[in-house]
């Protein structure tokens, strides 16, 4: 019968403890197989009778893996907690050891013996740490961190600041990740690139309780989980993953921004616990319908460009809206836009509308793009007084026209139309930029000069201009390019 851990354990009677516990000791010490050193390890701990510090110790410092270290390192916390170089030990390790898990233990365990040499070492390795890794001002930090005074328990906020310092070397030197700290704690984690195919993957995440920007753009991650620790997050960033799922939010109370750009998408849900959301990134998915937007009454920015929509609905209750995106998509007809009134960013470009209508209550818009569509008429924009910029390039419009309301228009884009005439902007005294080429127009004179004293960008190339039109055009150079 081979005396493995679990023979020796069922029959402690017969080999007794003193014999057991050397029997073990070869075990933890030679075996190469995982699981049966830690099982010896724990029943060696089980078993020891406080004259083990120096093999525990050696353990601690030295095993080739981490789990046994841990292991021992929880048997000397459990049996030695008064032993006399136990605090040298402690100390030595902190400065020492590169593992952030046993760092970890190594606070945890001088936090719980809880005297003033214990207090001091904690307070020290702070001090050190801001002092000569971080080179921050001392004023960033809790004063508490630098007060010679040990005879009082360590706040909360103290450990924290130690388990947020040791993920921060660990993150930067080890994982390459970007970091920000504010008052020594982890509030940006940027894990962008990291080849990561899980957040769980992310080490000691549940530690981040302040954390509140966790930017996970371009990794291979396939599932949104491990998330719930973060109760202050405000930004997420899963942009350019292979998500296909949108689930486990409800633990972000606080969220702000979500970006779930560039994966595989296919139905917008489980967005309802995000109250405080301000700012949602679908685009590039694969989106046929919008819905699920029901409970985002705060949204302020929604971006679902390059999806497979075909009609705009279930929007007219985000009256919080102040920027839509959904270019290029499959859009005919604008609809249910009108009850926005905070709006002030339309994007609508590349799609597939005929027909410009449903604006009317939009008296706050500043910026419209139709660009790329199939319009044919400039029409129904009376009502957009605060109009600053419209793009209708690129499609089938024959004449300028419909403008004679939009007196703060300062840029204007015409350009790949089918129009023949300049005229019907005579009235536009704020216009800054007019694009109109590649249209049929002939005929420019100094006219637009002369009554436009603003315009200093007019773009003419690509008409079939006549000689004297080009001259004219040519001479104003100086102002036009």
């Amino acid at each position: 019968m081979e005396l493995n851990p679990t023979y020796i354990k069922e029959n402690l009677h017969k080999i007794g403890i003193k014999e057991a516990s050397a029997l073990l000791k070869e075990w933890i010490i030679s075996s190469n197989i995982l699981e049966l050193r830690k099982d010896a390890l724990e029943l060696f701990g089980s078993l020891d009778d406080g004259k083990n510090f120096k093999f525990l110790e050696q353990v601690f410092l030295s095993d080739e893996d981490l789990e046994i270290r841990l292991i021992a390192g929880k048997i000397l916390e459990h049996n030695y907690m008064n032993h006399k170089k136990l605090i040298p030990l402690l100390e030595y390790s902190l400065k020492k050891i590169k593992e952030f898990e046993q760092k970890f233990l190594v606070v945890e365990f001088l936090n719980r013996i809880d005297t003033s040499a214990s207090r001091k070492i904690l307070k020290n390795f702070l001090k050190t740490y801001i002092k000569e890794k971080l080179g921050r001002k001392l004023q960033e930090f809790p004063e508490e961190i630098f007060t010679k005074d040990y005879q009082f328990a360590l706040p909360s906020q103290i450990l924290d600041i130690c388990f947020n310092l040791i993920l921060y070397d660990f993150y930067t030197y080890e994982c390459r990740y970007n970091i920000s700290l504010r008052k020594g704690l982890i509030i940006l984690l940027n894990c962008e690139g990291a080849n990561l195919n899980s957040i769980k993957e992310i080490a000691a995440l549940h530690r981040l309780s302040h954390l509140e920007h966790l930017l996970l753009h371009r990794n291979n991650i396939e599932k949104i989980n491990g998330l719930d620790d973060l109760k202050k997050l405000k930004v997420l960033d899963l942009s350019n993953n292979t998500i296909e799922t949108i689930e486990n939010l409800e633990g972000l109370p606080f969220l702000e921004e979500l970006n779930l750009s560039q994966n595989k998408i296919e139905t917008i849900a489980n967005l309802n616990s995000l109250k405080d959301l301000k700012k949602l990134n679908l685009a590039s998915n694969l989106i046929t319908e919008i819905k699920g937007l029901e409970s985002l009454r705060s949204l302020e920015d929604l971006n679902l460009n390059k999806n497979k929509i075909m009609e705009i609905k279930n929007i007219s209750h985000l009256l919080n809206l102040k920027r839509l995106s959904i270019s290029f998509n499959q859009i005919t007809s604008i609809s249910q836009i009108g009850a926005l009134e905070n709006l002030i960013w339309l994007n609508l470009n590349d799609n597939k509308i005929s027909q410009i209508h449903g604006l009317d209550g939009m008296h706050n818009l500043k910026v419209l793009n139709l660009t790329n569509n199939l319009i044919t008429k400039i029409e129904n924009l009376e009502n957009l007084e605060n109009l600053e910029r419209l793009e209708l390039s690129n499609n089938k419009i024959q004449e300028i026209r419909g403008l004679e309301s939009l007196l703060k228009l300062n840029s204007l884009y015409l350009n790949d139309n089918k129009i023949k005439i300049m005229e019907g902007i005579d009235y536009l005294d704020n216009l800054i930029i007019l694009n109109i080429e590649n249209n049929q127009i002939s005929e420019y004179n100094d006219t637009y000069k002369e009554k436009l004293k603003k315009l200093y960008y007019i773009y003419l190339s690509g008409n079939p201009l006549t000689p004297k039109s080009w001259i004219c055009y040519k001479k104003h150079m100086t102002r036009y390019p």
